[in-house]
């Protein structure tokens, strides 16, 4: 798929619990089934643990390094503390991607779908301009925004596909 244009760029935004991996990870499958090459980055608003205590690397960042990378014949990680990081210092790790898809970025102007559960949440929260559809397991519509039942993946999928293909 890949014709040396920049990746589309798709965020699946929602509150805490709303389902945003499991959606994710449906859609990674159906993605590549249908060609595309399929990268992810996840936002994460608190400190995260980057490695397993006890394994080497893991050992190397508790003695005060302050990066450390590991790797493998057919894959990496680095870990490196800096004062400010963004998405898209990111996005250079992925450049034969054909889709990226942002995890979180509720607030962001990223295209996104956002998930709204029941008994998790009522309402979307991202900024509705950036909205190109609502994934839900609630029996309503909202006003002005495609909603897409969540268990309906052929239909995201092709919602995705059909309005972010100019994202650039």
């Amino acid at each position: 798929m890949k014709n040396n244009k920049k990746p589309m760029l798709i965020a699946v935004s929602g509150i805490k619990n709303s389902g945003k991996t499991t959606l994710i990870t449906k859609l990674i499958p159906r993605l590549i089934d249908l060609g595309y090459k399929v990268a992810t980055i996840k936002h994460d608003g608190h400190d995260f643990q980057s490695d397993i205590e006890g394994t080497d690397s893991y050992k190397h960042k508790e003695a005060g390094a302050y990066g450390s990378a590991i790797f493998s014949k057919t894959k990496f990680m680095i870990v490196k503390e800096q004062n400010q990081i963004s998405e898209n210092e990111l996005f250079n790790y992925f450049p034969e991607a054909d889709i990226i898809l942002l995890e979180g970025f509720k607030y962001s102007d990223y295209p996104k779908i956002e998930v709204v559960r029941k008994g998790i949440s009522k309402d979307y929260i991202g900024k509705k301009e950036s909205l190109i559809a609502i994934v839900t397991d609630l029996e309503c519509k909202f006003e002005g925004i495609k909603t897409i039942n969540i268990n309906n993946i052929g239909e995201i999928i092709e919602v995705l596909l059909n309005e972010c293909k100019e994202v650039q």
